[in-house]
């Protein structure tokens, strides 16, 4: 495996700079965001986590000159010479990852996902008694929710790890990764008794991480060890006196499993406990505004606004529910001075765009253009930014490009109620009314805030008539 056809050039300084750091700083944070909602991520195009970030370590090149020749090999799509070097690069440090692991590292920041699984295969099979390879293998896996393999290869890891005598500074660093995997799996499959154990042993690693705390008080609520969690989560606030308070955070673990009643109670009671804490207004806004009730998100967003005039969530948050109210003045000033305030805000440029094309004046519908244009060449990986320029084409007239605009929203991710609300007006101008209804049926049926509702409710209406 010597030259391939991709290029790689403008990359060779980036790549020196990202392995030397690997080396001097081995990762040793669990892989995958193992917190109770973490979401999904693929790993054909990111690196695995840990992998070279970019920030150098001060004299490394200086100390072992094969990295820094090797790097300037994989920059000449030199592999196997680069492979070569970094296998004498390690006969001189124990403490560095087998030569395959930084190959995969060296593709994994080069964004070429092919190499990164080829080395960590290769490294698995070639350097079988060092437990990394399996590590990435398993961060991988669990991130695309192939969560038996995972399984399979964290238990592999940690059976390795064990006999790993090499490097005691590279099995220390290895433990939390395996630990937090193996944990991550647990909650995956919702054995939160497993996942606690897990925890646990995380926390006897670094007594002091809040981190796991809390996680671990979430695995505790899940079982219906409230008062645990709730001292669970007081241990972890002693560590981090700024966190939020223990009552707000089982509220939120209320909310998150959808028991509003207790999520309610419990926000009353630390709202009780710490009347001057924004964070608390804002959190009992947020979850009224989830579940509909916009007057009372409309006071505590006033509230919070009261504590903090500059509080940027809270205009947000203050605007969007005056946009949902209708009440476009309002909406238009907390967004605009969110929006100038944070201009690469997307909340607020968003809403902007929304609030001003329901209005009447023909400049600041186009205004309303300007933004919506704007969010797409800043977030153009966002569908909801091009689900709000396909509507501001639409309520501007332009229904062909809104059509093209809203579909390739609505392909790009999950059909949020407002696309699906914005391609059934587009479906109905164009005498597909078949399709508006199925739209509007699955925008009508899909919980949580909609500003449309009323208006996808009419509309579904009269098409039945």
């Amino acid at each position: 495996m010597k030259r391939t056809g991709f290029r790689l050039a403008g990359i060779g300084g980036l790549l020196v700079v990202g392995v030397f750091a690997t080396i001097a700083r081995l990762p040793a944070e669990p892989i995958g965001d193992t917190s109770p909602a973490a979401p999904a991520e693929s790993a054909e195009s990111k690196a695995p986590a840990g992998a070279p970030d970019g920030k150098a370590a001060e004299g490394v090149a200086a100390v072992n000159p094969k990295i820094a020749e090797a790097v300037a090999q994989f920059k000449d799509h030199n592999f196997e010479n680069a492979l070569k070097l970094l296998k004498e690069a390690g006969e001189q440090d124990p403490d560095m990852p087998p030569a395959q692991v930084i190959m995969a590292q060296l593709f994994a920041q080069a964004n070429i996902a092919g190499g990164v699984r080829a080395f960590l295969d290769k490294a698995a099979f070639e350097v079988a008694d060092d437990p990394e390879a399996f590590v990435y293998l398993g961060d991988m896996a669990a991130r695309e929710r192939r969560i038996t393999e995972a399984d399979l290869l964290y238990e592999k890891a940690a059976g390795l790890l064990d006999k790993f005598t090499k490097s005691p500074k590279r099995k220390e660093s290895l433990q939390p990764r395996i630990c937090g995997g193996m944990a991550g799996v647990a909650q995956a499959r919702e054995d939160w008794a497993a996942a606690q154990k897990h925890l646990e042993a995380l926390l006897a690693l670094d007594p002091k991480s809040v981190a796991a705390m809390q996680k671990i008080a979430f695995c505790l609520f899940q079982q219906k060890r409230m008062d645990e969690a709730l001292e669970k989560l007081r241990d972890a606030a002693k560590a981090v006196p700024d966190m939020l308070i223990p009552e707000l955070m089982l509220a939120k673990f209320y909310q998150q499993t959808g028991d509003r009643e207790n999520a309610k109670k419990w926000m009353e009671t630390a709202l009780a406990a710490s009347p001057k804490d924004i964070r608390i207004h804002l959190a009992i806004a947020q979850s009224a505004f989830d579940f509909g009730d916009l007057d009372a998100a409309k006071a505590e967003a006033e509230a919070a606004l009261k504590i903090d005039t500059k509080s940027l969530e809270a205009k947000v948050l203050r605007g969007t529910i005056a946009m949902f109210q209708k009440d476009s003045k309002t909406a238009e000033m907390y967004l605009d001075s969110a929006h100038l305030q944070a201009p690469n805000e997307f909340s607020a440029g968003n809403g902007l765009a929304l609030t001003l094309v329901e209005q009447k004046d023909e400049a600041k519908k186009r205004k309303a253009l300007q933004y919506a244009e704007e969010n797409v060449r800043k977030f153009s990986q966002t569908p909801e930014a091009l689900a709000t320029y396909g509507w501001v084409l639409y309520k501007l007239g332009r229904v062909d490009e809104a059509e093209n605009a809203l579909r390739s929203a609505a392909s790009a991710g999950n059909l949020t109620p407002a696309t699906a609300f914005y391609l059934a007006r587009v479906a109905v101008d164009r005498g597909r009314d078949a399709d508006a209804k199925q739209l509007l049926d699955g925008a009508l049926g899909a919980s949580g805030p909609f500003a449309q509702r009323a208006e996808a409710q009419a509309l579904l209406e009269q098409l039945k008539k």
